[in-house]
């Protein structure tokens, strides 16, 4: 509930209310009268459990008494001709926003409005804290003063802006362009041919074939990117790539043979043999064919 600053307790608000609505009403109509009273100090936070809550300690402690807005033979049916017996006590629910459950206001002087969960409290054998002064009501503060009038300053023209020319975007590069770092990767593997024809080594084949492998895997990834003539000139260099690959087994086997021969005769034809095999190695990779 909200401080005693800016609003009244509950306790306070609900004996208040009472007396104004002359003396009985039902909890419904309390808590929308409290909640449009805190609402007009700028404050929230009644709901309807929380005034259900003071209602009922104001019951408990004997404050407020439930009553009837008609008396209490109307509402057991005495005048429809059915006759109560004796011990019947009528179902009462204090809670329901219905015009029959209504309270009464048994002492509007009580001091324990004032305090309604304090007094409960104490009721039943609890210690409670002294009750702390009500700070006092601050004047309202004086309106602002009125600023001194604007004096307009002379409006000085200032020269007309030159528009500036927003900064020229970079040509975006051409499909040519884009595929030129994996034309250049296919030239040192081509390079690489020639030291293999000048010194053979099966080393060296397994290095352009590790080449041939990982420029592959480069440019089947970039093809599943690019579209329209970038993706037609990668797919050319992966079908020279794919030819390149096939005549690996003979590339191989032609080294072999000149590193296995050991006369001189048998090692000039392995030589032409090798020469022929880098030769059509050389043109798949170049062209494809």
């Amino acid at each position: 509930m909200p401080v005693r600053v800016r609003a009244n307790p509950p306790g306070e608000f609900i004996r208040d209310h009472l007396v104004a609505a002359g003396g009985m009403d039902y909890p419904q109509s309390i808590h929308r009268a409290y909640k449009a009273y805190l609402r007009d100090r700028g404050l929230d936070g009644a709901s309807r459990a929380s005034m259900s809550k003071y209602i009922w300690l104001a019951n408990q402690l004997g404050l407020i008494a439930f009553d009837h807005a008609e008396p209490s033979e109307y509402w057991n049916a005495v005048e429809d001709g059915v006759e109560v017996p004796p011990e019947y006590v009528r179902e009462s629910r204090p809670h329901a926003p219905s015009p029959r459950h209504y309270y009464r206001i048994l002492d509007p002087g009580d001091p324990r409005w004032i305090r309604l969960e304090a007094s409960y409290r104490e009721s039943i054998g609890l210690e409670v804290r002294p009750m702390a002064p009500r700070p006092p009501v601050r004047p309202p503060a004086p309106p602002p003063a009125k600023p001194p009038p604007k004096v307009k300053r002379p409006k000085v023209e200032k020269p007309p802006k030159v528009p500036k020319k927003p900064p020229a975007k970079p040509p975006r590069p051409t499909p040519a362009e884009r595929v030129a770092p994996y034309e250049e990767r296919v030239g040192v593997i081509i390079a690489t041919l020639e030291e293999l024809e000048t010194s053979p080594s099966l080393e060296a084949v397994e290095d352009i074939e590790n080449r041939l492998l990982d420029l592959g895997e480069d440019v089947v990834g970039a093809m599943a990117k690019a579209r329209g003539t970038e993706r037609t000139l990668l797919g050319n260099i992966n079908s020279r790539l794919r030819s390149a690959l096939e005549e690996m087994g003979l590339l191989r086997s032609s080294v072999e043979r000149v590193l296995a021969a050991a006369e001189p005769a048998q090692r000039i034809r392995a030589e032409a043999a090798l020469r022929a095999a880098i030769r059509v190695f050389r043109e798949n990779l170049a062209t494809g064919e």
